[in-house]
């Protein structure tokens, strides 16, 4: 069995309650309050029933549980079918994990009236609780798409996704996570999932590969970029030269080797082969920005300007938001004494990426050079800020 942010189905449940209660006991009140206010509403509610609700809202705000409970069931003495009454006390029962009390009240609630959706939810939570993962997977699956609420659509949604996961159902529960992304961009727990059934994803595709294709140019690629990520230049660079021995025209694996014999190092050998590799990419690919611009570093390792101002004209060219390519750039045409021209490249870099220091630097350097003294005083200093706030040692714990 697949573990994914959990260890096991209580833990899974536990966090969706503990999510809730995180939430909010009078916010998430009022989400199932809002089933009972059209009642409440209609002419027919009588004055009692309206104190008694009342009184339940004041009770839930000020998290009197056991209070807001008897004022709901003063009301449902008066109001047997007033489903939202029913879904608050499965509420309340679920928040003091009762959860045979909270879904025994919420089925009554959706007896009365089916599509409350909140209450489907939190009824579905209650059935993971207690052990009926089918019943609690086929409600929550139907009350995912319906609800408005963030919080509690976080909540569905990590259940749905650990059950999904539990079962091998990657598709399925990365199709609910993609959903969570979008509501929730920067939660860590819907970000961890992200990351984690990508990272299965990737382990099962590798795991297949290596079964399908032993010695397959696809393996030793994948092989390389795992030697590259572990900072060991010289095993990618040999897993990139046997890719190409089974598969010379596989697209791309010439510019990674290029890549793979720079970091490695930067002598003039390692220059002429890495080159070597950017060249035959680019005749693979003439509209590559990125072989271009690793043409331009090169030429700009050796010195010879001309030749990187053509390569780094060349790759924004084809491609204008390639924010590395603008500012080497604007630091070649400096270097040529050319620092309006250095200008409106900087100001490209700037707008795609407005906390680059290096970009502020060169523009102090473009404009004293064109004598514009304010300008250059401004763009050093946000420089200079730039520069400290990035400075690991100027970093305090809290």
């Amino acid at each position: 069995m697949n573990h994914l942010v959990l260890k096991g189905p209580d833990r899974a449940w536990q966090d969706a309650g503990r999510g809730l209660k995180a939430f909010g006991l009078y916010a998430a009140a009022v989400l199932c309050l809002l089933a009972c206010r059209s009642i409440l509403a209609q002419p027919s509610s009588s004055s009692q029933v309206r104190s008694h609700y009342e009184q339940a809202q004041s009770d839930l705000k000020a998290n009197r549980l056991e209070d807001a409970k008897h004022e709901f069931q003063a009301i449902l003495k008066l109001q047997p079918d007033n489903a939202g009454v029913h879904a608050n006390l499965g509420l309340i029962a679920f928040t003091q994990a009762n959860y045979q009390k909270a879904a025994d009240e919420l089925r009554l609630a959706l007896t009365l009236r089916p599509q409350l959706w909140n209450a489907q939810t939190l009824l579905g939570l209650s059935e993971l609780h207690l052990g009926a993962t089918r019943d609690a997977q086929n409600r929550l699956e139907e009350s995912f798409p319906h609800l408005e609420d963030t919080s509690l659509r976080i909540q569905a949604g990590t259940a749905l996704v650990q059950l999904d996961y539990e079962t091998g159902k990657l598709d399925e529960a990365l199709s609910v996570t993609d959903k969570l992304i979008k509501v929730a961009p920067e939660n860590p727990d819907v970000l961890y999932m992200m990351y984690r059934l990508h990272s299965t994803l990737a382990a099962n595709a590798l795991a297949t590969l290596a079964k399908v294709g032993p010695d397959s140019a696809r393996l030793h690629e994948i092989l390389a970029e795992s030697h590259a990520t572990d900072n060991d230049f010289s095993g990618a660079i040999s897993e990139y030269e046997r890719a190409l021995v089974l598969d010379p025209q596989l697209p791309g694996l010439h510019f990674e080797l290029g890549e793979a014999i720079l970091r490695n190092g930067v002598d003039e050998a390692s220059q002429q082969k890495a080159e070597e590799q950017f060249v035959i990419a680019l005749a693979e690919n003439p509209s590559d920005p990125h072989a271009e611009f690793e043409l331009g570093q090169i030429a700009f390792m050796r010195s010879n300007l001309p030749a990187a101002l053509q390569h780094y004209s060349r790759a924004v060219e084809l491609q204008p938001d390639l924010v590395d390519a603008q500012l080497a750039l604007g630091k070649v045409l400096n270097e040529m004494g050319q620092p309006k021209e250095a200008v409106k490249h900087l100001l490209v870099v700037i707008e795609l990426d407005p906390e680059n220091s290096s970009a502020h630097y060169q523009l102090a350097q473009a404009y004293r050079s064109l004598d514009q003294r304010e300008d250059a005083r401004r763009e050093m200093s946000t420089f200079m800020e730039l520069h400290k706030s990035n400075d690991p040692s100027n970093l305090v714990s809290h």
